[in-house]
């Protein structure tokens, strides 16, 4: 699935010089504009950086550090050297070499999206106690609340746009007696917890990473 991802974002890069490291697939996802948001206005596809203005003191506050936690970004869980935009910088002459819709253009994006998706996580999270926040794809209900998820970057990830990859994904489960509410799960959320790195399949995506018996809470955008 994020091949097709990469793909789009390498074409959108090359012509459009775009540093954004969002996958490109996501802005090509259709949606009813009454249904793509959230009561914060997030869209389909947005990052945290358009949840709030990261230097408002208020939420400065609310999203502090919890205790013995250390407060990793999205980024940091990619493999050093393999983000979509250093792929990218190691195929721009040969992309600017070969002939817009040709066969090698092709192969070209085939090479490109094998070497993304074969990243692997980065092992230097192993068993570290982290916080991270992020958007919410439920797993497993316990009643109306929500005991498992998967933690991921932008909003509707796996279920109104394209998952993103393994590295991008933490699989999370709560204490048990602990849930997140669905009114919760609209919105942005941190979690705290020692962070594994490991391989799990879902039914919405493969997570690269996983976190039990998580510390969580709202993430405030203001």
């Amino acid at each position: 699935m994020f091949s097709s991802a990469l793909l789009a974002f390498c074409v959108t890069a090359t012509a459009c010089a775009s540093s954004d490291t969002q996958p490109a697939a996501v802005a090509e996802v259709t949606v009813d504009a009454n249904e793509s948001s959230n009561a914060d206005g997030l869209q389909y596809g947005d990052s945290l950086d358009a949840l709030s203005d990261k230097n408002a003191p208020a939420a400065k506050t609310a999203n502090l550090t919890q205790p013995g936690f250390d407060a990793v970004e999205w980024e940091d869980l990619i493999s050093p050297g393999f983000s979509s935009d250093q792929v990218l910088a190691r195929y721009e002459d040969r992309l600017a070499a070969v002939e817009p819709g040709s066969p090698d253009l092709d192969a070209l994006y085939d090479e490109m999206n094998a070497e993304y998706d074969n990243a692997s996580v980065n092992q230097q999270l192993n068993s570290v106690d982290i916080q991270l926040a992020g958007f919410v794809a439920p797993l497993t209900f316990d009643g109306d609340g929500i005991t498992e998820f998967l933690l991921v970057p932008y909003f509707g990830a796996c279920i109104h746009v394209p998952p993103p990859p393994p590295n991008q994904t933490v699989i999370v489960t709560l204490n048990e007696g602990d849930s997140l509410t669905i009114e919760e799960s609209w919105g942005a959320v941190w979690v705290a917890g020692n962070m594994t790195v490991t391989s799990q399949e879902t039914d919405l995506a493969t997570a690269g990473y996983s976190i039990s018996a998580a510390h969580f809470g709202v993430y405030e955008n203001q």
